[in-house]
């Protein structure tokens, strides 16, 4: 019995593990194949996937999460050997941006489908001014298209609000997880809601957007669904009376290494939800009723008195995920009082040294009592002093954006220290690691350690590419 039961568990192992579309060999097929016709992209349907649902299924989809989790932190992958750190961004694109893989992912160990990193970590992966030539700038449309579809696809079958994970689990299937056991996902929606917005922008020239009518194509034969996806989303998470994201909800965010009640980063998110939702015809709310809600925030989070916006509604304290206002447009610079403030968390942030060696830290402190059991033993810092490279090269791009507005050179002389010290890691490490300790080093544990080569080096580069223009404009 003890070896049928040896065999049985080695077997159900090596499936789980052969059914990763990033292992160096496996099984799983991805379910659309995409290409250039005629100047436009398309989507071929290979198969209809099957999406397993119970509570078997759940505690397989945790299980293999978190089986890559300790295979990464065995074997280590190779840092990318390269002369110069554009050579190593060069090679992270090559891996990250291959449309034969059939999703998007942060990369190494994190080779589940996380649909947020759409709208927050891959946020600028569409931007023409940083592609690298023709080639890369295909084939980063057809990765983010096919995760696009490959997530709506997922939770098309499902009578549930959208889950924060889609986990390959056999050849044709996978299962549907959240990244902690009964939470609900906070920017799942948003992550897809924003990729189908971005690739319907009428972008032209040497770099066009070849995106659109396959967008329109998805709109077409999936509205029913992506209706019902995000009323099932708003009916979970917003407070009817308030009409902001409720307190007696689990949210699992960008930052889920921590627990929050009705957190700044939930409320942005669900209203560029259902603005984006407005947008396209999927859910019916008035343009008074978003501006409504968008005040309703910055009053409630807003502190004057220390000049940044608190964490949720129960934690008054700083989180680097404020810049999420950024990303989705819920700040505008060109206007002086989000300037002002901008410009206060700016003062704050150097006070507190948060964005030193390398920005930015998520908050001040090492510890917090709201960190989930399994992430305190992991790497208990992941959520909270912790520098998260995308956040960081989000706030290089916000002290670009303060620069341009207002001429003040302090912006972009720390801009350039900040992209500077950047560029000194990728050369460190050979590979943009997506978390560093609070000194500065690479984040590991006994547990965990921080994905090497991660996609989101296009935020580093985005952020890169303003300080450039910047320099070149003075220089003239």
């Amino acid at each position: 019995m003890t070896l049928e039961l040896l065999v049985f568990f080695s077997f159900t192992h090596a499936w789980l593990l052969f059914s990763d579309p990033y292992m160096w060999v496996h099984f799983f097929k991805s379910p659309y194949k995409t290409s250039v016709q005629d100047g436009a992209i398309v989507a071929e349907r290979q198969y209809d996937m099957a999406v397993r649902r119970s509570r078997l299924f759940d505690l397989i989809g945790y299980y293999k999460s978190g089986v890559l989790l300790i295979k990464h932190r065995v074997f280590t992958p190779r840092s990318i050997v390269a002369e110069h750190s554009n050579g190593i961004i060069g090679a992270i694109h090559a891996l990250r941006f291959n449309p034969k893989n059939p999703f998007l992912i942060s990369g190494d160990q994190f080779s589940v489908l996380y649909p947020r990193n759409l709208g927050v970590f891959y946020n600028q992966l569409l931007n023409p001014a940083i592609a690298r030539d023709k080639n890369d700038w295909e084939r980063r449309q057809r990765i983010y298209l096919q995760s696009v579809l490959f997530a709506i696809d997922a939770f098309s079958y499902s009578d549930q609000p959208p889950k924060t994970t889609i986990v390959p689990i056999g050849r044709r299937s996978v299962a549907l997880t959240q990244v902690h056991p009964r939470s609900s996902a906070s920017d799942t929606m948003y992550g897809i809601l924003f990729a189908m917005d971005v690739m319907s922008q009428p972008i032209k020239g040497s770099r066009p957007l070849m995106t659109q009518k396959a967008i329109r194509q998805l709109l077409a034969d999936k509205r029913a669904d992506l209706q019902r996806m995000t009323s099932l989303y708003a009916k979970q998470v917003q407070d009817p009376v308030t009409g902001l994201v409720r307190a007696d909800v689990h949210l699992a965010s960008a930052r889920d290494g921590v627990v929050r009640k009705s957190s700044f980063y939930d409320n942005v998110v669900l209203w560029k939800t259902l603005s984006l939702a407005r947008t396209f015809g999927l859910y019916d709310i008035s343009s008074k009723q978003l501006k409504d809600m968008r005040d309703a925030i910055d009053q409630r989070f807003w502190d004057e008195e220390r000049g940044y916006y608190h964490n949720d509604t129960q934690d008054e304290s700083f989180s680097a995920d404020w810049l999420i206002g950024y990303v989705t447009g819920f700040f505008d610079l060109s206007t002086a009082g989000d300037q002002k403030r901008a410009r206060r968390i700016v003062a704050y942030i150097d006070d507190h040294k948060l964005a030193s060696p390398l920005p930015i830290k998520y908050q001040k402190h090492t510890e917090s009592k709201k960190t989930p059991f399994i992430v305190k033993l992991a790497v208990s810092s992941y959520g909270t002093d912790s520098i998260w490279s995308y956040w960081g090269c989000e706030y290089i791009t916000l002290l670009m954006n303060l620069y341009t507005c207002t001429k003040d050179i302090c912006y972009l002389q720390q801009a350039r220290r900040h992209i500077a010290a950047y560029e000194e890691k990728i050369d460190q490490y050979g590979g943009f690691p997506e978390t560093f300790d609070r000194d500065g080093n690479m984040l590991k544990s006994f547990l965990y350690k921080s994905i090497l080569r991660t996609g989101w080096v296009v935020q580093f580069e985005h952020a890169r590419h303003l300080l450039e223009q910047a320099e070149r404009e003075i220089s003239q």
